[in-house]
């Protein structure tokens, strides 16, 4: 059965993302995403242009499914041992907000 459609989007949801991980297959990380429409997205190029990754993906970000607590060092941890993790969870952030779908 298909959920009921609302107008106004949930602020919040929650999806997997597949981490690269050099030499071993993809892991996997829950994370709970931050809803925000176009025209709010649309002043994150010039409010994080120059900034770490981090702060980005801090502001997008609310929660994720590992046992360490989310935070802006483990945040971090996770990017610097983890290089391909950041454009990961961006794309598939960018990829569920507008519901861009890969076909089989």
């Amino acid at each position: 059965m298909m959920a009921k459609f609302k107008l106004v989007a949930e602020p919040t949801f929650k999806c997997k993302v597949l981490i690269p991980r050099a030499g071993q297959e993809d892991g996997e990380i829950e994370f709970t995403f931050k809803h925000y429409i176009p025209k709010e997205l649309e002043n994150f190029e010039t409010e994080f242009k120059g900034k770490p990754l981090v702060s980005y993906l801090l502001k997008i970000i609310t929660g994720w499914s590992l046992d360490d607590e989310f935070n802006e060092a483990n945040l971090d941890t996770l990017l610097q041992n983890y290089p391909a993790s950041g454009s990961a969870i961006i794309k598939t952030y960018s990829r569920e907000l507008f519901g861009v779908r890969e076909k089989n």
